[in-house]
């Protein structure tokens, strides 16, 4: 696909990152991308994939009390935000307000990551963050086959510190690699789903067995019509599971 918006990650809140990271890639062959110190919490993102394709999964752990603590206090491990990449920030905000949702904690002054959120609503049941960056990740081939990261060429996080605080992940043996599949969530509002998928933030949409599948280079997520609303997996492909499982998103 050609096209200036993508699906950065699918976040997860975790205890311990690096020992969850030690599992993924014991288990999956998930490689580091990259990670931050931030005053509330650090965080890693990780690849799962093939040269052929995948998908970035990131690791939020609470280093103080915040509001990643009592996220866990309040649900346990599991799936804390979507990330979409944008290339005008201001601009998909106004998109993103003319559907009537509420958008949230704009900062536009750091190049190397403007963000805004949305909070959880009543439609997808999860925060959606949406980002914009002067910067960018090394292709798969990359990943996989140099342990070198450049934080000064990477997305990063204004007022973050100790870019390679993850490091000693590069311990742990690799398992074969397994190729990250979609994100399911479930959507109260399937219409408003694709109007904020598919127009907003450019992805291709199909419908898949009563499900709606939004594809973008990076990766996919699938809704499902539903009564309740929020992030109920990420699927994986040549595993031995069909669904990542950390937290209260479990392998089938």
């Amino acid at each position: 696909m050609n096209s200036p918006f993508d699906i950065d990650h699918t976040s997860f809140a975790v205890h311990d990152a690096l020992t969850c990271a030690a599992r993924l890639r014991r288990e999956l062959g998930a490689v580091p991308v990259s990670g931050e110190v931030l005053p509330e919490f650090r965080y890693l993102l990780l690849y799962v994939g093939t040269v052929d394709g995948g998908g970035r999964l990131e690791l939020l752990e609470p280093v103080r009390p915040g509001f990643l603590t009592r996220f866990l206090s309040a649900h346990g491990e599991g799936p804390h935000h979507l990330t979409f990449t944008v290339p005008d920030l201001e601009a998909t905000v106004r998109r993103v307000r003319s559907l009537g949702m509420t958008v949230v904690g704009e900062s536009y002054g750091h190049p190397a990551w403007r963000e805004a959120f949305v909070m959880p609503d009543s439609v997808h049941g999860t925060v959606i963050q949406f980002a914009q960056s002067d910067r960018s990740y090394p292709p798969p081939h990359e990943l996989l086959n140099t342990p070198d990261r450049d934080p000064s060429t990477l997305p990063s996080v204004e007022g973050a510190t100790d870019p390679l605080w993850w490091t000693s992940l590069w311990n742990t043996p690799p398992g074969n690699p397994v190729q990250l599949g979609p994100t399911h969530i479930r959507s109260t509002h399937p219409a408003l789903s694709r109007q904020l998928f598919e127009d907003v933030l450019g992805a291709q949409g199909s419908e898949q067995d009563g499900s709606l599948e939004f594809l973008w280079a990076s990766g996919s997520i699938r809704v499902h019509p539903a009564d309740a609303p929020g992030i109920t997996g990420v699927g994986l492909d040549g595993g031995p599971a069909q669904r990542l499982g950390i937290g209260t998103t479990r392998p089938d």
